[in-house]
Formats: structure tokens, C-alpha cells, sequence
């Protein structure tokens, strides 16, 4: 039965890895890197699931992962890539703040135009950022911004904001760090569900998938998701928000939690690849 499970797990591997093979052919990483990457990966997984076990010897992660014991050597020794601070939770939590927190919003709630600075009273960008809690210069966050074509800077140095989530140009680094951040937030909620034993909780997951349709039914649906998932998100933002002022008071809050919407609309004339859905 085990056999089985690892096969059928093996066959969901390789569907699942043409998507990442696609981005890989497109960022030029090639089988060698991607090996390496795969390597980490499965040492770190190891020492994670075996954490408390005192018997965790280089043997015994290359026994689980099939890693030679050289590559467990390396790896032990290795220090991991330092985690860069995202600049795309950064904009998307200073675009939150200000698109709900009331010091920089205008009396009908919508966003204001910030100065740079602020001045007699009034709050400027410096102070959304510092508000929003965000460990970066105001600088490094506005250009991001600005790159991004999230704001614009109008005489006499105001900050407006043009649009009310980030969304990440395609050619950029932001864009690769988005692709991370989503995926990685799912996929851990969805192993764990996969890996969850009885009795344990479990993510809250679900997904509706439809085939057989018409390009104008696949069109209406994609309008009625988008407008449903933007509505819920922008609700949510706007919960999350008020209970992160509430807990910036206590002390050594660590709590984490995301949710994602996605919408896959595939009409007629984009065929499906052999063996997808």
C-alpha cells in the first residue's frame, strides 16, 4: 500500500514540477543548479522531521533523502543564502496601511497624497512607513513603489498613490520574490494537510476546478472570481490591520497568517498541454 501511495506520489511530483520547469527553462536555471537546490532542500526537510531524534547521523539523512553522505557532509557544513527582507511584503504592507489605517486616509476613506515628510502636523510617507512597521529606509520602499508603478511623486514632492494592491512588474526581482512568497505560503498548507495525521487540524483548502466550458463562460467566470476575491482580500486587509495595532502593544508577537486567491481561466485556443487538466 505504501508502494502505491509513493508511486501515485511520484506521478502528482512530475505534473506538478512542469510549471517550476517552465520558469526554470525561462530563468536559465539549469538540471545542475536545480539539483543543488534540490539537495538543500531534501537535507533541510531531514533535519526538520528528525529534529528531536538523537540518532539524526549523516547515515541516517542519506538513508531518508538518498543524498550520497559526501553531499550531508557539505550540506552540515554549509551555512544556508541569508534570507533577503522582501520588498513585495513590504509594499504590499505599506499599500495596506495606507489604503485603511485613518491618518492617511481622506474623510470618504480613500488613500491620501503623502509629502515625503511630514510637516506641521500632518503625516508624510516617512511616517506611513514607520507606522506600517516596515525595518526599511522610506527611500528603499518608495522606489520599489515607484519601479513598480504603485505610486507616483508629484510636485511639490507628494507621494499618490495609483493603485491598491502591489502588483509586481514581470521582468522584475519583485516579481520572482511574489512567485516565492504565494507559492511557498500554499504549498506549506497544503503538505501539511497532505502529511497531517487524525485528529490533527488542518488548513483550511479548497478549490473549485470546471472543464467543458466555452471561452465566454471561462470569461465570465474569471470577472466574477476576480471581483468575489478582491472584495474578500480588501475586507480582510482591512481586519488584519486594526489586529496589528492592537498587537504592536504585547510584546514578541510572531504569529503568521496568509491567504491567497488565484484564478487559472484557460479558453480554446490555449490547448492543454498533454497530461494536464
Amino acid at each position: 500500500m505504501r508502494e502505491n501511495r509513493t508511486e501515485q506520489f511520484q506521478r502528482a511530483l512530475s505534473r506538478m514540477l512542469r510549471p517550476i520547469a517552465r520558469a526554470m527553462i525561462a530563468h536559465g536555471v539549469t538540471l545542475s543548479a536545480a539539483t543543488e537546490a534540490l539537495k538543500r532542500a531534501l537535507f533541510d526537510a531531514a533535519v526538520d522531521l528528525s529534529a528531536e531524534d538523537p540518532k539524526l547521523t549523516d547515515s541516517r539523512i542519506s538513508l531518508l533523502t538518498g543524498l550520497h553522505r559526501k553531499d550531508v557532509r557539505r550540506l552540515r557544513e554549509e551555512s544556508e543564502p541569508p534570507v533577503r527582507r522582501s520588498l513585495v511584503n513590504a509594499c504590499t504592507l505599506v499599500i495596506g496601511y495606507w489604503a485603511t489605517a485613518k491618518r492617511f486616509t481622506d474623510k470618504n476613506g480613500a488613500p491620501r497624497p503623502l509629502p515625503r515628510a511630514g510637516r506641521r502636523g500632518k503625516p508624510g510617507f516617512d511616517d506611513l512607513v514607520r507606522d506600517a512597521r516596515i525595518d526599511l529606509p522610506a527611500a528603499t520602499v518608495l522606489d520599489a513603489l515607484l519601479k513598480e508603478g504603485a505610486v507616483t511623486v508629484k510636485e511639490p514632492e507628494t507621494v499618490h498613490l495609483v493603485q491598491d494592491a502591489f502588483i509586481a512588474d514581470p521582468d522584475s526581482e519583485a516579481m520572482i520574490a511574489a512567485y516565492e512568497k504565494n507559492l511557498l505560503a500554499h504549498l506549506q498548507a497544503a503538505t501539511d494537510n497532505l502529511l497531517a495525521t487524525d485528529g490533527e487540524d488542518r488548513n483550511f483548502e479548497r478549490a473549485a476546478h470546471f472543464s467543458h466550458l466555452s471561452d465566454e463562460s471561462v470569461a465570465e467566470l474569471v470577472r466574477l472570481a476576480r471581483e468575489r476575491s478582491e472584495e474578500v482580500l480588501k475586507e480582510l486587509n482591512r481586519h488584519a490591520m486594526a489586529l496589528q495595532q492592537r498587537d504592536a502593544k504585547k510584546s514578541n508577537q510572531q504569529g503568521r497568517f496568509s491567504l491567497g486567491a488565484y484564478i487559472f481561466g484557460k479558453n480554446n485556443a490555449q490547448k492543454s498541454r498533454k497530461g494536464e487538466d
